[in-house]
């Protein structure tokens, strides 16, 4: 049965669609209001004649109060269509030019500032802190901001999104400033033609329509050069992803139904299952394979393990192409298909690795990742990454993959080394960090607690994290990192580079702890943090056992150049071209600036260095 027109139309999800029926409908509400009191509007205005200044100071005086309209528009319902005929009409045309023309520079600046949350204060009164880049609509672009200028509403929206997304700085300016220029020269120009007409009506419907003329004759010219046969197909899908995080102990107790739900939901036949293992969680618990298998021989009626437990490399030894080609022959062997899975137990690295081989294989194999780290159950095996590392550089290769289910063991936690189950609580100092004050004050009081491991501060510290590392992954908006904002790398640029740097003697986790220190010091040189903040920051990770301030900071280039931060140019690339780097504003709340002070992070990573030289003793228990 064919849909009504109406229903169609109701129906069209674009963005565009919901633009033009914005601007009809505005436009039309515009007309209508001015036909009811047009009348009374013109009388307003014929008896401003009364009130024009006369004297210098007082032309000086209306200019001031009508700049001040003007630049307070993102903050006031101030009608600039309205601001701006005043000014030509009181002012003449070059006074009102200039007057427009500042007032629109100012007003665009604030709004950018607001955006950006450079005034904190006001910001935060406003809600705009409340809200993301990832969460806005869509990007702008450069001719979306320079058409928006004219248009109500959306020219005061537009600076403040563009402050939001952090468009740069510089190239803002630039843009808003020629296009405040030409479009005060319009006001002045249409106002001054039209409002020794007394023709008001006309003159602010120009002033408000005539830019949405000029997007629609830009997007009709755009489709009118390009020959039908070239203009592109629009298609659009959604994937739906069911993504279970499960907590659960002795996961491999024949009595324990968790790992069997996952493995036999929605299964008419039996199921065919690899299981591949981090070698050192084999060697720790050297009793763990053999339950493995008795597991699957007490499920034997609708499960089938394919082979013991195959060993893999631990930690980054995992992460290479000879490793990635073994794990793909040892799936061939095994005749694995998409319709089987694939456990995989060990730490980050090994997740990633066998991760990124079940992401290729047949273009995607169920998985199921059972962490075996501190690091791994709050933070790595939470993520939709996986990869191996190439060409020297960290992470290079991967894809995002979605396992089938996370299943969190916390009596795989006990055979670590305490250095390995602290190195872990890094990632959720870090989230803790970004994204919930409350938590992190309760890392605070439980830091000597976390700090020994006791088990029910540990617990809930991991689950926490995991939380809040899932409500990222499947609330912001961005789970496969399209956009340039990445929270969840709060420290990393510094601690990619510093892992290199130490061949990996630094675990992950202590790496990070370093970054965030690092980068908390720099945020407090650029005003962002307070000192009482970066001070609780820096106390935490120390309480919690972290060295901040390993050999590898000292390590310089032949040219003299601190080898770490070489670090932001590899973390540069590794985003995609812009940088963009997450720093706190405030505990529980971080901003993402795309251009460093390398004088400044100079100065940070020499007040990291003297901090923990005067202070060694705090240092000693960290294992090197």
């Amino acid at each position: 049965m064919k849909r009504s027109l109406l229903h169609r139309v109701r129906s069209a999800r674009g963005p565009a669609d919901h633009f033009w029926v914005s601007l009809f409908c505005f436009s039309g509400l515009v007309i209508a209001s001015f036909l009811l009191f047009e009348q009374q509007i013109h009388d307003v205005v014929a008896q401003l004649d009364l009130y024009l200044p006369r004297t210098p100071a007082q032309h000086i005086n209306l200019a001031l109060l009508l700049i001040a309209l003007l630049a307070l528009d993102v903050v006031l319902p101030v009608p600039s269509s309205m601001v701006a005929l005043l000014a030509v009409a009181a002012l003449g045309g070059i006074g009102g030019y200039l007057v427009i023309f500042i007032g629109l520079c100012l007003g665009a600046w604030l709004g950018y500032a607001l955006g950006a949350g450079y005034f904190r204060v006001l910001s935060g009164r406003l809600g705009l802190h409340q809200r993301k880049p990832g969460q806005l609509a869509y990007r702008l672009g450069t001719l979306s901001l320079i058409c928006l200028r004219g248009v109500p509403v959306l020219a005061e929206t537009s600076v403040v999104a563009a402050g939001m997304q952090r468009y740069p700085l510089r190239a803002f300016v630039l843009v808003t400033t020629l296009a405040n220029a030409g479009l005060a020269l319009a006001y002045s120009a249409i106002g001054t033609l039209l409002v020794e007409q007394n023709a008001l009506l006309v003159t602010l419907l120009a002033s408000m329509v005539l830019p949405g003329l000029f997007l629609a004759g830009h997007s009709l010219f755009k489709s009118l050069r390009r020959p039908a046969l070239e203009r592109p197909l629009q298609g659009r899908f959604d994937v739906s992803y069911d993504y279970p995080v499960l907590f659960t102990d002795h996961l491999f107790d024949p009595l324990n139904p968790c790992l069997h739900q996952q493995l036999s939901a929605g299964q008419r036949e039996p199921v065919t299952v690899l299981a591949f293992a981090d070698e050192q969680l084999l060697k720790s618990s050297p009793q763990l394979s053999g339950q493995i298998e008795a597991w699957f021989a007490a499920h034997a009626g609708d499960l089938r393990l394919k082979a013991p437990p195959i060993a893999v490399p631990a930690g980054e030894l995992s992460k290479t192409a000879e490793v990635l080609q073994q794990l793909y022959a040892d799936m061939l062997e095994h005749g694995l298909d998409r319709h089987c899975y694939v456990l995989a137990l060990g730490g980050g690295a090994v997740l990633d690795s066998v991760g990124y081989a079940c992401a290729t294989f047949h273009r995607g194999i169920r998985l199921i990742r059972i962490p075996s780290t501190v690091l791994a159950q709050n933070d790595a095996g939470i993520g939709v990454k996986n990869g191996i590392n190439a060409f020297g550089q960290k992470n290079l290769l991967g894809a995002f993959y979605p396992a089938t289910a996370v299943i969190n063991d916390f009596q795989l936690l006990t055979s670590l080394s305490r250095r390995d189950q602290i190195a872990g609580l890094a990632e959720a100092v870090k989230v803790a960090l970004i994204k919930d004050d409350a938590f992190f004050q309760w890392m605070e009081q439980q830091a000597d607690a976390l700090a020994r491991f006791d088990h029910p501060a540990s617990r809930y510290a991991i689950r926490r994290c995991a939380e809040l590392h899932l409500g990222h992954i499947t609330g912001a908006g961005d789970p496969f990192e399209r956009g340039n904002g990445r929270p969840l790398d709060y420290g990393h640029w510094a601690a990619h580079r510093l892992e290199n740097l130490s061949r990996h003697r630094l675990r992950h986790g202590e790496a990070v702890a370093v970054g965030m220190a690092l980068d908390g010091l720099y945020a407090n040189a650029l005003g962002l943090l307070s000192d009482a903040e970066t001070e609780r920051v820096l106390n935490l990770l120390t309480r919690l056992g972290f060295n901040l301030c390993p050999p590898e900071l000292a390590l310089k280039d032949a040219q003299g150049r601190s080898q770490v931060l070489l670090g932001l140019e590899e973390f540069r690339q590794h985003l995609g071209g812009q940088l963009s780097i997450p720093l706190l504003n405030r505990i529980g709340a971080s901003i993402d600036l795309h251009e460093i002070d390398d004088r400044l992070m100079e100065q940070a990573l020499a007040r990291l260095s003297s901090r923990s030289a005067a202070a060694p003793a705090l240092n000693e228990g960290c294992a090197q």
